[in-house]
């Protein structure tokens, strides 16, 4: 039988009263059945019904196993704990608030959950859970503090990660090196933890003690080249056989850049490109070769780039203003000025920028599209039918333009045009999720324009026969 045909058949029992015969089918399909959040709920609230406590508790906390936002569960677990287990009911009770949104309130009832048990890993279950709360309520020393109450338990090599990120979130990188030596010595042998802590001592210019730490030759060559040591970087450089990996372009721009041949740093920062073209190093190291080149506009152009693949918008609009400072004939930075602006919804600045891309390259469909639905929404329909015009024009794939020019004329009352290129549209894009709207709005035009040629027609032949009977 089916899991759904078993809850049906438990469900028609319950129905009919058979409230232990429900609960022995349900029972008996544990096995197959016990990761269904359906199934856990009807045999705990069976099992509560025929007073089997044990049981129904038993399976409320599979239930939050399976499903976390179980409400029900929550509630059911409180009555249960409340006179059984009361680490168990202010930890339940904790969850049950954070839940309901009242995660401010949760802090207490972790606090009590400790103060309420002697077993060590109910105590660090509860100081984990405290400190997470702290961290969405962004209390970070008290945060901190939790943790560090953790490792007075036991030695955990995530709570030395979360104490060295919970630092450097807060500038103390001191601290943060501190927490790191102190967890590389308990797990000498995790490779993560040294190359995280041998980071922190290049970002601090530290760069023999980021030596010792590094376990890994990328990390190690990065500071030898920081400081300074470049023949010795270059050395490993060259013995490095995975030269597909990102890190190996990156480090042999570096190189070059720091001997002055931004030829040769050029063409590694490309091949770097190749690889990873999204990272924003890549573009943060041709910002610095064209510093040196004395390009301002390339520097802040690609400053600009690095700051849009970080996904700091405002620092890069910023950047790509300067660069437009720098030279306002070139269009690309004016199209990531654009980009930045269409996303913000900075209409005043988007016309000031889409007449400048349009200056720049007539027939570019960016500025003719942005023009067009500018003037549209200040009701300026003409002048956004010369661009839409213009947009069909220069790309004659772009079957959204023949809508935005159909718009345009029903506004001016020219249903005639208006009709047809809504037709245009329809008939390139006749699936369009508007098509059904559009054919409906089409058919009324025809009715419409056959009463005005009636009225047009009548009004003629009037004209006729006054003529002729004077």
């Amino acid at each position: 039988m089916t899991s759904n045909g078993i809850l049906a058949q438990a469900q028609m029992l319950t129905d009919e009263e058979q409230y232990e015969k429900a609960y022995e089918l349900l029972f008996n399909s544990y096995d197959s059945l016990k990761d269904d959040a359906e199934y856990l709920e009807k045999i705990a609230l069976l099992a509560k019904m025929l007073e089997k406590n044990d049981e129904a508790a038993k399976y409320w906390e599979e239930l939050v196993s399976v499903d976390p936002n179980s409400l029900v569960a929550y509630s059911e677990l409180l009555d249960f704990y409340m006179n059984t287990n009361k680490y168990k009911y202010y930890i339940t009770r904790a969850k049950y608030k954070i839940l309901n949104e009242k995660v401010n309130q949760s802090v207490d009832d972790y606090k009590k959950a400790i103060a309420s048990t002697q077993e060590e890993d109910e105590i660090i279950n509860a100081e984990f859970l405290l400190a997470k709360s702290y961290e969405y309520l962004g209390k970070i020393q008290n945060a901190i503090d939790e943790y560090h109450r953790i490792l007075e338990h036991k030695d955990d090599m995530a709570i030395y990660y979360k104490l060295a990120d919970l630092y450097a979130q807060t500038g103390d990188r001191f601290s943060a090196i501190n927490v790191l030596e102190k967890g590389v010595k308990v797990f000498p042998n995790i490779i993560d933890l040294s190359e995280y802590l041998s980071a922190l001592y290049l970002r601090e210019n530290q760069f023999d003690k980021a030596i010792e730490y590094a376990k890994n030759d990328f990390s190690k060559i990065k500071a030898y080249l920081m400081k300074g040591e470049n023949e010795t970087a270059f050395e490993m450089l060259s013995k490095i056989e995975d030269k597909t990996n990102a890190n190996y372009p990156a480090l042999m721009a570096e190189y070059y850049f720091n001997k002055k041949d931004f030829v040769k740093c050029k063409e590694y920062i490309e091949e770097f490109k190749k690889i990873d073209n999204q990272n924003p190093m890549v573009y943060q190291m041709l910002a610095l070769v064209c510093d040196e080149n004395n390009d301002s506009y390339g520097y802040h152009y690609n400053m600009g780039r690095c700051y849009s693949y970080k996904q700091d918008y405002d620092l890069a609009l910023a950047e790509y203003l300067n660069a437009h400072r720098f030279d306002p004939s070139k269009s690309e930075a004016v199209k990531e000025i654009i980009k930045i602006n269409e996303a913000k919804g900075d209409k005043t600045s988007l016309m000031e920028f889409y007449e400048k891309l349009y200056r720049q390259e007539p027939d570019n469909t960016m500025a003719l599209k942005g023009l067009g639905d500018v003037y549209a929404d200040m009701y300026e329909f003409k002048n956004a039918l010369e661009y839409y015009e213009k947009l069909v024009k220069a790309d004659l794939n772009n079957y959204e333009a023949y809508k935005q020019i159909g718009f345009c004329y029903e506004k001016l009352k020219n249903l005639r045009l208006a009709k047809e290129n809504y037709e245009k549209y329809l008939q390139k894009a006749p699936l369009s999720p508007d098509s059904e709207k559009l054919k409906e709005k089409v058919s009324k035009m025809d009715v419409q324009n056959t009463k005005e040629a009636d009225v047009n027609e009548e009004g003629f032949i009037d004209k006729i026969f006054k003529i002729f009977g004077k």
